[in-house]
């Protein structure tokens, strides 16, 4: 931006390069944040990234002497818990995110003078 251009314009750039920033930042989170759940009796345990993809899982020695149905029971069961969590990080993350860009959208609105 050059010295002599108009106050009001390098501050819409900068409101916009923090609207963008928001989102992107959103964004590098949703790629690398994971999310671990175990079941109930912690025998499984099931890793998911933010787009929901099993990116992990473990399942304790002997659990697999208890039956095919068991295991699936508790892969199931910590894949559920794993996803509630992700779900609740992602919710709180997302308001948050809404926050900040209303809060931007209100100011930038003043600064182009349309409010």
């Amino acid at each position: 931006m050059s010295p002599d251009a108009h106050p009001q314009v390098a501050q819409a750039l900068e409101q916009l390069h923090q609207f963008s920033s928001a989102l992107e930042s959103q964004m590098r989170r949703t790629h690398t944040e994971s999310f671990t759940a175990t079941d109930e009796t912690e025998t499984v345990e099931v890793t998911i990234n933010g787009q929901r993809c099993i990116v992990g899982l473990d399942i304790e020695d002997g659990l697999l002497r208890l039956g095919s149905h068991t295991v699936q029971q508790r892969i199931n069961e910590a894949l559920h818990n794993a996803q509630a969590g992700a779900s609740a990080a992602l919710r709180a993350q997302q308001a948050q995110l809404f926050a900040t860009l209303t809060e931007l959208a209100g100011s930038l609105q003043n600064t182009v003078g349309l409010i």
